[in-house]
């Protein structure tokens, strides 16, 4: 049987079980849920963590992402930070036909943590009108998914636009002048929602991703024992020898005179 999207069939909610923040330790460690015993929307507050679904999904999830988890999922966590904090509400959608999980990026990150911190404050409110401030907000929550208007995580068009923000990246990294706001600007997005699709697409920040090009280039550079360390730094896109210095280290361990007497 087909399974719904939520955000091309909206749904009515029935009942708000619970809303819990709460953090995760357990990293490098495959976590199994079999069948859940509710819908659940979260919000990622910080750290990274990875859900393989026993129905073939399987996605990353990052800080500023809503997750959905359907009722009756069977999935496995495995977190890859850390330290990996949410904000989740078991809830019960309406309709008993089966549903699909999936995971949302919303472009104002700020609105929706902002959205599930009323949500929480409103569950740790004991007063007659809680269960209606509840409802209310969860509905919000759910109205920002809608207003995305069905687009799925990791769309064709954003996922081929990241793409070829990298290959930019990889034609442009040796000028010292260049920056990853440039790319965000190339998008028309923000800076934020781009390190964010950047690192879901790829696992690591646009940044990080710059940095180890450079450093590649620098490497194979370094190969020729005529070039000094400075031109090998400048002509891979660092702004000076000794940052290029402290870079190299830090990545790897030794300091750039070491490594070139190593090979």
């Amino acid at each position: 049987m087909k399974k719904i999207e939520i955000e091309k069939q909206p749904l009515f909610i029935r009942k708000i079980k619970r809303v819990i923040q709460t953090q995760n330790r357990n990293h490098h460690k495959n976590l199994p849920v079999e069948d859940r015993h509710s819908d659940a929307f979260v919000y990622i507050l910080e750290g990274s963590c990875t859900y393989r679904f026993q129905d073939g999904q399987s996605f990353t999830v990052n800080e500023g992402d809503i997750l959905y988890l359907a009722y009756r999922s069977d999935y496995v966590m495995y977190i890859h930070t850390e330290n990996y904090r949410f904000i989740f509400c078991d809830f019960e959608f309406d309709g008993e036909d089966p549903r699909k999980s999936a995971v949302y990026t919303p472009e104002d990150s700020s609105d929706a943590e902002n959205k599930f911190n009323k949500l929480l404050h409103a569950y740790r409110t004991l007063s007659p009108r809680s269960f209606s401030q509840w409802v209310c907000v969860l509905y919000e929550i759910y109205g920002m998914i809608l207003q995305e208007e069905n687009k799925p995580y990791r769309e064709r068009d954003v996922r081929a636009k990241i793409e070829s923000a990298k290959l930019y990246l990889e034609e442009n990294y040796a000028d010292p002048d260049f920056r990853v706001e440039f790319l965000a600007k190339q998008l028309d997005v923000s800076e934020v929602y781009f390190r964010r699709l950047f690192k879901e697409q790829y696992g690591i920040s646009p940044v990080q991703y710059l940095t180890s090009v450079r450093l590649k280039n620098a490497k194979e550079l370094m190969k020729y024992p005529f070039l000094s360390l400075e031109e090998c730094a400048l002509q891979s896109g660092f702004s000076s020898v000794q940052y290029f210095c402290r870079v190299f280290k830090k990545e790897t361990n030794v300091t750039p005179a070491k490594f070139r007497n190593q090979k």
